[in-house]
């Protein structure tokens, strides 16, 4: 986390989102897909030149809206097969110390990603070890023993899938933007 995000998550707001075009928004959908396609197979795609892509994916990173693009590892194969959900509950006066606890975990080398949320928990924080021993070591002596930390609630995840495997029914964000139809004739995902 950089200070910003550490700065906008200690004071529980939100940096203001970047607005994107048309073309941009169909540029970060494909690389969401696909983050190993090429300029010329994404210019191809779109129907645009390798050249405005290209520009389009610069212009995009530095204005700090396509901040990485990531690679899935099968972290079994690399001796990490334990992956963990921590919740964690401060305790009320904490709020003064939110970004020191926020810079600590962080720093964590078993943590892939921690989340300040509104609710019953404080954190999430999304782990990978190498067995449950090293898991429960992890939490009883790096998560939970900070002064501010009241409880930590641990969830194993046995799989997990990415949305974006399963986006190539969709054609963008306007599909995840849309209102969602509540009515009773309405089909659901399960029907």
């Amino acid at each position: 986390m950089d200070d910003k995000q550490l700065s906008n998550l200690s004071q529980g707001t939100s940096p203001e989102p970047e607005q994107v075009g048309e073309l941009d928004e169909h540029i970060l959908w494909e690389l969401i897909r696909d983050g190993r396609i090429t300029i010329t197979a994404l210019a191809t795609l779109l129907g645009v030149s390798p050249s405005t892509v290209s520009a389009r994916v610069s212009a995009l990173k530095r204005t700090g809206v396509l901040k990485s693009v990531h690679a899935e590892v099968d972290l079994r194969r690399v001796g990490l097969p334990v992956q963990a959900m921590v919740f964690v509950r401060l305790r009320a006066q904490a709020r003064p110390h939110v970004k020191e606890y926020a810079q600590l975990i962080a720093q964590l080398p078993s943590v892939l990603s921690i989340y300040y949320m509104g609710g019953n928990e404080d954190f999430l924080i999304h782990l990978v070890c190498t067995s449950t021993d090293q898991l429960r070591d992890i939490v009883a002596t790096e998560v939970s023993m900070h002064p501010i930390v009241a409880s930590t609630r641990t969830s194993i995840v046995f799989e997990h899938a990415l949305g974006a495997d399963y986006m190539h029914n969709l054609k963008g964000f306007d599909e995840v933007r849309r209102p969602i139809d509540t009515s009773s004739d309405s089909p659901g995902v399960f029907d």
